[in-house]
Protein backbone atom coordinates (compact mmCIF):
# COMPACT_ATOMS: atom_id res chain seq x y z
CA UNK A 1 0.00 0.00 0.00
CA UNK A 2 1.21 3.51 -0.69
CA UNK A 3 1.91 4.90 2.73
CA UNK A 4 2.14 8.56 1.74
CA UNK A 5 1.13 10.47 -1.38
CA UNK A 6 4.79 11.36 -1.93
CA UNK A 7 6.20 7.90 -1.21
CA UNK A 8 6.11 4.76 -3.35
CA UNK A 9 6.37 1.78 -1.09
CA UNK A 10 8.46 -1.18 -2.22
CA UNK A 11 6.88 -4.58 -1.74
CA UNK A 12 8.35 -7.19 0.56
CA UNK A 13 8.69 -10.66 -0.97
CA UNK A 14 8.23 -13.42 1.60
CA UNK A 15 9.74 -16.90 1.24
CA UNK A 16 7.01 -19.12 -0.25
CA UNK A 17 6.15 -22.50 1.18
CA UNK A 18 5.07 -25.26 -1.15
CA UNK A 19 1.51 -25.96 -0.05
CA UNK A 20 -0.96 -28.06 -2.02
CA UNK A 21 -4.39 -27.19 -0.62
CA UNK A 22 -7.50 -26.14 -2.45
CA UNK A 23 -9.81 -23.75 -0.65
CA UNK A 24 -12.93 -25.28 -2.13
CA UNK A 25 -12.10 -28.62 -0.60
CA UNK A 26 -10.59 -27.61 2.73
CA UNK A 27 -11.78 -29.32 5.89
CA UNK A 28 -14.07 -27.40 8.19
CA UNK A 29 -13.29 -26.75 11.84
CA UNK A 30 -15.18 -25.59 14.90
CA UNK A 31 -14.16 -22.04 14.05
CA UNK A 32 -15.29 -22.10 10.42
CA UNK A 33 -16.15 -18.80 8.75
CA UNK A 34 -19.75 -18.29 7.67
CA UNK A 35 -19.82 -18.27 3.88
CA UNK A 36 -20.73 -15.08 2.04
CA UNK A 37 -21.47 -13.05 5.16
CA UNK A 38 -23.01 -9.68 4.40
CA UNK A 39 -20.63 -7.34 6.20
CA UNK A 40 -22.25 -4.34 7.90
CA UNK A 41 -25.89 -3.40 8.27
CA UNK A 42 -27.48 -0.44 6.52
CA UNK A 43 -25.87 2.72 7.88
CA UNK A 44 -28.41 4.81 9.80
CA UNK A 45 -28.46 8.48 10.80
CA UNK A 46 -26.73 9.78 13.92
CA UNK A 47 -30.07 10.08 15.71
CA UNK A 48 -30.75 6.35 15.31
CA UNK A 49 -29.14 3.19 16.63
CA UNK A 50 -26.68 1.74 14.11
CA UNK A 51 -26.07 -1.94 14.82
CA UNK A 52 -23.07 -3.88 13.49
CA UNK A 53 -23.81 -7.53 14.21
CA UNK A 54 -20.27 -8.77 13.53
CA UNK A 55 -17.68 -6.13 14.28
CA UNK A 56 -14.27 -7.25 13.06
CA UNK A 57 -10.69 -6.28 13.85
CA UNK A 58 -7.93 -7.41 11.51
CA UNK A 59 -4.65 -6.85 9.72
CA UNK A 60 -3.13 -6.44 6.30
CA UNK A 61 -0.45 -8.99 5.48
CA UNK A 62 0.91 -11.10 2.60
CA UNK A 63 -0.81 -14.19 1.21
CA UNK A 64 2.61 -15.87 1.33
CA UNK A 65 2.51 -15.90 5.15
CA UNK A 66 0.53 -19.06 5.83
CA UNK A 67 1.08 -18.82 9.59
CA UNK A 68 -0.78 -15.49 9.81
CA UNK A 69 -4.41 -16.72 10.11
CA UNK A 70 -3.68 -18.93 13.11
CA UNK A 71 -1.57 -16.21 14.70
CA UNK A 72 -4.37 -13.67 14.34
CA UNK A 73 -7.00 -16.07 15.67
CA UNK A 74 -4.95 -16.69 18.81
CA UNK A 75 -4.53 -12.93 19.38
CA UNK A 76 -8.22 -11.95 19.21
CA UNK A 77 -8.34 -10.78 15.58
CA UNK A 78 -10.78 -12.17 13.05
CA UNK A 79 -10.08 -10.68 9.61
CA UNK A 80 -7.20 -10.20 7.20
CA UNK A 81 -6.46 -8.49 3.88
CA UNK A 82 -3.60 -10.44 2.27
CA UNK A 83 -1.69 -8.83 -0.56
CA UNK A 84 -1.73 -11.29 -3.44
CA UNK A 85 -0.47 -9.48 -6.54
CA UNK A 86 2.88 -11.28 -6.30
CA UNK A 87 1.35 -14.66 -5.46
CA UNK A 88 0.29 -17.59 -7.57
CA UNK A 89 -3.27 -18.86 -7.49
CA UNK A 90 -2.01 -21.91 -5.58
CA UNK A 91 -0.48 -19.69 -2.90
CA UNK A 92 -3.69 -17.67 -2.59
CA UNK A 93 -5.77 -20.84 -2.27
CA UNK A 94 -3.40 -22.15 0.37
CA UNK A 95 -3.81 -18.92 2.36
CA UNK A 96 -7.60 -19.15 2.04
CA UNK A 97 -7.50 -22.75 3.28
CA UNK A 98 -5.41 -21.72 6.29
CA UNK A 99 -7.79 -18.82 7.01
CA UNK A 100 -10.84 -21.05 6.81
CA UNK A 101 -9.22 -23.51 9.20
CA UNK A 102 -8.42 -20.73 11.68
CA UNK A 103 -11.82 -19.01 11.38
CA UNK A 104 -10.35 -15.82 9.91
CA UNK A 105 -12.41 -13.91 7.35
CA UNK A 106 -10.53 -12.73 4.27
CA UNK A 107 -10.94 -9.52 2.29
CA UNK A 108 -9.31 -10.94 -0.80
CA UNK A 109 -7.25 -8.59 -2.91
CA UNK A 110 -7.72 -8.91 -6.64
CA UNK A 111 -4.24 -8.50 -8.15
CA UNK A 112 -3.98 -5.05 -9.65
CA UNK A 113 -2.85 -6.24 -13.07
CA UNK A 114 -6.03 -8.31 -13.29
CA UNK A 115 -8.18 -5.33 -12.27
CA UNK A 116 -6.61 -3.07 -14.88
CA UNK A 117 -6.70 -5.71 -17.63
CA UNK A 118 -9.10 -4.09 -20.15
CA UNK A 119 -10.32 -7.45 -21.42
CA UNK A 120 -11.43 -8.58 -17.97
CA UNK A 121 -10.45 -12.16 -18.76
CA UNK A 122 -7.74 -12.53 -16.10
CA UNK A 123 -9.97 -10.86 -13.47
CA UNK A 124 -12.80 -13.30 -14.16
CA UNK A 125 -10.39 -16.23 -14.00
CA UNK A 126 -9.23 -15.09 -10.56
CA UNK A 127 -12.76 -14.69 -9.20
CA UNK A 128 -13.79 -18.11 -10.48
CA UNK A 129 -10.68 -19.73 -9.00
CA UNK A 130 -11.05 -18.26 -5.50
CA UNK A 131 -14.72 -17.48 -4.91
CA UNK A 132 -15.49 -21.03 -3.83
CA UNK A 133 -13.62 -20.53 -0.55
CA UNK A 134 -15.84 -19.97 2.46
CA UNK A 135 -13.09 -17.82 3.98
CA UNK A 136 -13.65 -15.01 1.45
CA UNK A 137 -15.69 -12.28 3.13
CA UNK A 138 -15.39 -9.73 0.33
CA UNK A 139 -13.26 -8.45 -2.53
CA UNK A 140 -10.56 -5.78 -2.22
CA UNK A 141 -10.67 -4.09 -5.60
CA UNK A 142 -7.91 -1.49 -5.41
CA UNK A 143 -5.49 0.30 -3.14
CA UNK A 144 -5.67 4.11 -3.05
CA UNK A 145 -6.77 4.51 -6.71
CA UNK A 146 -7.02 8.29 -6.38
CA UNK A 147 -3.20 8.35 -6.42
CA UNK A 148 -2.70 6.04 -9.40
CA UNK A 149 -3.17 6.94 -13.06
CA UNK A 150 -3.86 3.37 -14.15
CA UNK A 151 -6.82 3.10 -11.74
CA UNK A 152 -9.18 5.30 -13.73
CA UNK A 153 -12.78 5.44 -12.44
CA UNK A 154 -14.28 3.96 -15.63
CA UNK A 155 -11.85 1.06 -15.54
CA UNK A 156 -12.59 0.25 -11.88
CA UNK A 157 -16.32 0.55 -12.53
CA UNK A 158 -16.04 -2.04 -15.31
CA UNK A 159 -14.01 -4.32 -13.02
CA UNK A 160 -16.57 -3.89 -10.24
CA UNK A 161 -19.43 -5.01 -12.48
CA UNK A 162 -17.45 -8.04 -13.65
CA UNK A 163 -16.91 -9.07 -10.01
CA UNK A 164 -20.55 -8.51 -9.06
CA UNK A 165 -21.78 -10.46 -12.08
CA UNK A 166 -19.79 -13.49 -10.96
CA UNK A 167 -20.32 -13.01 -7.21
CA UNK A 168 -23.26 -10.71 -6.42
CA UNK A 169 -23.44 -11.54 -2.69
CA UNK A 170 -20.03 -10.41 -1.49
CA UNK A 171 -19.11 -6.76 -1.01
CA UNK A 172 -16.42 -5.00 -3.03
CA UNK A 173 -14.15 -2.57 -1.16
CA UNK A 174 -11.76 0.21 -2.18
CA UNK A 175 -9.40 1.96 0.24
CA UNK A 176 -8.62 5.69 0.02
CA UNK A 177 -6.11 7.94 1.70
CA UNK A 178 -7.87 11.05 0.35
CA UNK A 179 -11.61 10.43 0.74
CA UNK A 180 -12.40 13.82 -0.77
CA UNK A 181 -11.27 12.28 -4.09
CA UNK A 182 -13.35 9.12 -3.68
CA UNK A 183 -16.55 10.41 -5.28
CA UNK A 184 -15.56 9.32 -8.78
CA UNK A 185 -15.36 5.73 -7.52
CA UNK A 186 -18.71 5.63 -5.70
CA UNK A 187 -20.23 3.26 -8.27
CA UNK A 188 -17.27 0.87 -7.97
CA UNK A 189 -17.63 -0.16 -4.32
CA UNK A 190 -20.03 -1.54 -1.73
CA UNK A 191 -17.73 -0.77 1.20
CA UNK A 192 -15.67 2.35 1.91
CA UNK A 193 -12.22 1.92 3.42
CA UNK A 194 -10.04 4.85 4.58
CA UNK A 195 -6.46 4.66 5.84
CA UNK A 196 -4.71 7.16 8.08
CA UNK A 197 -1.17 6.93 9.55
CA UNK A 198 -0.44 10.18 11.41
CA UNK A 199 2.36 9.22 13.84
CA UNK A 200 5.55 10.45 12.20
CA UNK A 201 9.21 9.99 12.99
CA UNK A 202 10.54 12.15 15.84
CA UNK A 203 7.07 13.49 16.63
CA UNK A 204 6.27 13.99 20.29
CA UNK A 205 3.73 11.76 21.99
CA UNK A 206 0.18 12.93 21.25
CA UNK A 207 1.31 15.35 18.52
CA UNK A 208 -1.11 13.74 16.04
CA UNK A 209 -3.95 13.93 18.60
CA UNK A 210 -3.43 17.56 19.63
CA UNK A 211 -6.56 19.68 20.11
CA UNK A 212 -8.78 16.80 19.07
CA UNK A 213 -7.47 16.70 15.49
CA UNK A 214 -7.47 12.88 15.35
CA UNK A 215 -11.02 12.68 16.70
CA UNK A 216 -12.18 15.32 14.24
CA UNK A 217 -10.58 13.37 11.38
CA UNK A 218 -12.47 10.23 12.44
CA UNK A 219 -15.77 12.08 12.58
CA UNK A 220 -15.10 13.48 9.11
CA UNK A 221 -14.50 9.96 7.80
CA UNK A 222 -17.82 8.94 9.30
CA UNK A 223 -19.52 11.73 7.38
CA UNK A 224 -18.12 10.38 4.12
CA UNK A 225 -19.63 6.96 4.88
CA UNK A 226 -22.92 8.66 5.79
CA UNK A 227 -22.88 10.53 2.50
CA UNK A 228 -22.34 7.35 0.51
CA UNK A 229 -24.52 5.20 2.79
CA UNK A 230 -21.80 2.56 2.84
CA UNK A 231 -20.26 0.48 5.64
CA UNK A 232 -16.93 1.94 6.74
CA UNK A 233 -13.66 0.16 7.48
CA UNK A 234 -10.85 2.21 9.02
CA UNK A 235 -7.22 1.23 8.44
CA UNK A 236 -5.06 2.32 11.38
CA UNK A 237 -1.31 2.60 11.84
CA UNK A 238 0.42 -0.61 12.85
CA UNK A 239 3.90 0.14 11.51
CA UNK A 240 6.82 2.35 12.49
CA UNK A 241 10.16 1.14 13.77
CA UNK A 242 11.52 -1.98 12.10
CA UNK A 243 13.07 -4.89 13.96
CA UNK A 244 16.42 -3.09 14.02
CA UNK A 245 14.84 0.05 15.46
CA UNK A 246 14.90 2.14 12.30
CA UNK A 247 11.82 4.13 11.24
CA UNK A 248 9.82 2.90 8.26
CA UNK A 249 8.59 5.46 5.73
CA UNK A 250 9.44 8.34 8.11
CA UNK A 251 7.06 7.01 10.77
CA UNK A 252 7.41 5.67 14.29
CA UNK A 253 5.16 3.25 16.11
CA UNK A 254 2.42 4.78 18.27
CA UNK A 255 3.09 4.70 22.00
CA UNK A 256 0.77 2.53 24.12
CA UNK A 257 -1.25 5.62 25.11
CA UNK A 258 -1.54 6.74 21.49
CA UNK A 259 -2.49 3.20 20.44
CA UNK A 260 -5.27 3.11 23.03
CA UNK A 261 -6.64 6.50 22.04
CA UNK A 262 -6.46 5.89 18.28
CA UNK A 263 -8.33 2.60 18.50
CA UNK A 264 -11.20 3.90 20.60
CA UNK A 265 -11.38 7.27 18.82
CA UNK A 266 -11.90 5.43 15.54
CA UNK A 267 -15.33 4.43 16.84
CA UNK A 268 -16.39 8.07 16.48
CA UNK A 269 -16.68 7.29 12.75
CA UNK A 270 -19.05 4.36 13.42
CA UNK A 271 -17.03 1.79 11.43
CA UNK A 272 -17.99 -1.84 10.94
CA UNK A 273 -14.36 -2.92 11.15
CA UNK A 274 -10.88 -1.77 12.09
CA UNK A 275 -7.84 -3.01 10.16
CA UNK A 276 -4.15 -2.41 10.87
CA UNK A 277 -1.40 -1.86 8.28
CA UNK A 278 0.55 -4.03 8.19
CA UNK A 279 1.56 -7.22 9.94
CA UNK A 280 4.75 -7.98 8.03
CA UNK A 281 6.03 -4.52 9.02
CA UNK A 282 4.77 -4.61 12.59
CA UNK A 283 7.18 -4.86 15.51
CA UNK A 284 6.31 -7.91 17.62
CA UNK A 285 6.97 -6.10 20.90
CA UNK A 286 4.44 -3.39 19.94
CA UNK A 287 1.96 -6.03 18.79
CA UNK A 288 2.10 -7.81 22.13
CA UNK A 289 2.55 -4.95 24.61
CA UNK A 290 0.75 -1.97 23.05
CA UNK A 291 -2.02 -3.32 20.80
CA UNK A 292 -2.98 -6.72 22.23
CA UNK A 293 -4.17 -5.32 25.61
CA UNK A 294 -6.41 -2.84 23.78
CA UNK A 295 -7.96 -5.53 21.59
CA UNK A 296 -8.34 -7.88 24.55
CA UNK A 297 -10.32 -5.31 26.55
CA UNK A 298 -12.46 -4.43 23.56
CA UNK A 299 -13.31 -8.08 22.87
CA UNK A 300 -14.34 -8.69 26.49
CA UNK A 301 -16.80 -5.82 26.31
CA UNK A 302 -17.90 -6.31 22.69
CA UNK A 303 -17.46 -9.99 21.77
CA UNK A 304 -19.47 -9.71 18.54
CA UNK A 305 -21.89 -6.82 18.18
CA UNK A 306 -21.27 -3.09 18.39
CA UNK A 307 -24.22 -0.70 18.57
CA UNK A 308 -23.76 3.03 18.04
CA UNK A 309 -26.43 4.89 20.04
CA UNK A 310 -27.31 8.59 19.80
CA UNK A 311 -25.27 10.50 22.39
CA UNK A 312 -26.89 13.91 22.26
CA UNK A 313 -27.76 15.48 25.60
CA UNK A 314 -24.73 14.37 27.62
CA UNK A 315 -23.29 17.47 29.33
CA UNK A 316 -19.66 17.92 30.34
CA UNK A 317 -17.89 20.40 32.58
CA UNK A 318 -14.26 20.65 33.63
CA UNK A 319 -12.74 20.03 30.20
CA UNK A 320 -13.39 19.13 26.57
CA UNK A 321 -14.13 15.64 25.28
CA UNK A 322 -15.76 13.62 22.50
CA UNK A 323 -18.57 11.18 23.24
CA UNK A 324 -20.03 8.09 21.65
CA UNK A 325 -22.58 5.82 23.30
CA UNK A 326 -21.87 2.14 22.63
CA UNK A 327 -23.90 -1.02 23.14
CA UNK A 328 -22.78 -4.64 22.89
CA UNK A 329 -26.08 -6.09 21.71
CA UNK A 330 -26.61 -7.80 25.05
CA UNK A 331 -28.24 -4.90 26.86
CA UNK A 332 -25.04 -3.30 28.17
CA UNK A 333 -24.23 0.33 27.34
CA UNK A 334 -21.09 2.41 27.83
CA UNK A 335 -20.41 6.08 27.29
CA UNK A 336 -17.03 6.28 25.57
CA UNK A 337 -15.34 9.54 26.55
CA UNK A 338 -12.17 10.77 24.79
CA UNK A 339 -10.29 13.67 26.35
CA UNK A 340 -9.50 16.28 23.67
CA UNK A 341 -6.78 17.91 25.77
CA UNK A 342 -3.18 17.10 26.58
CA UNK A 343 -3.81 17.78 30.26
CA UNK A 344 -5.18 15.89 33.23
CA UNK A 345 -8.78 16.82 33.84
CA UNK A 346 -11.38 16.26 36.56
CA UNK A 347 -14.64 16.00 34.71
CA UNK A 348 -18.28 16.13 35.68
CA UNK A 349 -20.63 14.38 33.25
CA UNK A 350 -24.40 14.63 33.36
CA UNK A 351 -26.58 12.11 31.55
CA UNK A 352 -29.89 13.05 29.91
CA UNK A 353 -33.10 11.20 30.69
CA UNK A 354 -33.59 8.22 30.46
CA UNK A 355 -29.94 7.33 31.18
CA UNK A 356 -28.12 6.97 34.50
CA UNK A 357 -24.53 6.12 35.35
CA UNK A 358 -24.19 2.85 37.23
CA UNK A 359 -21.67 4.20 39.77
CA UNK A 360 -21.71 0.90 41.64
CA UNK A 361 -25.25 1.45 42.91
CA UNK A 362 -28.46 -0.27 41.91
CA UNK A 363 -30.33 2.98 41.30
CA UNK A 364 -27.53 4.79 39.51
CA UNK A 365 -27.13 8.54 39.14
CA UNK A 366 -27.60 11.04 36.34
CA UNK A 367 -24.26 12.65 37.23
CA UNK A 368 -20.76 11.27 37.69
CA UNK A 369 -17.29 12.63 38.41
CA UNK A 370 -14.14 11.16 36.93
CA UNK A 371 -10.49 11.99 36.29
CA UNK A 372 -8.69 11.48 33.00
CA UNK A 373 -5.12 11.89 31.86
CA UNK A 374 -3.89 13.64 28.70
CA UNK A 375 -5.95 12.32 25.77
CA UNK A 376 -7.35 9.75 28.14
CA UNK A 377 -10.01 7.18 27.32
CA UNK A 378 -12.90 6.40 29.68
CA UNK A 379 -15.67 3.84 29.32
CA UNK A 380 -18.49 4.65 31.74
CA UNK A 381 -21.25 2.08 32.20
CA UNK A 382 -24.71 3.44 31.50
CA UNK A 383 -28.18 2.11 32.24
CA UNK A 384 -31.39 3.07 30.53
CA UNK A 385 -34.39 3.62 32.79
CA UNK A 386 -37.30 1.67 31.37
Amino acid sequence: MVRNIFISVARIFCIAAAILAMATGCATSGRAVIAKEIHGSVRTGWNEVYRVDRFRVGWYDSAKNLETPERLAKSGFDSVMPYSSNCTIQEVLAFLAASHQAGIAVHLEIPRARVTDPTGVSLEEYIRATSGSQAVLGWYLFDEPELKYEARPKLLKAAYFRVKTLDPARKVAIVFVLPNLSGAYRDSMDSLWIDYYPVTRRSREFASLRCGRYADRMKAYGRWADRYQLPLTLVLQGFGESKDGKPQFWHRLPTPAETLYMFWASLLARPVEIMYWTLYRCHEDWFQKALSPVIGKFRKMFPDTVEYWPSEGFALSGGRADFVLLGNGQGQLWLLLLNREGKERNLVIEAPYPYVFRNGTAAGSDKTRCATGPYGVLLLEISKIR
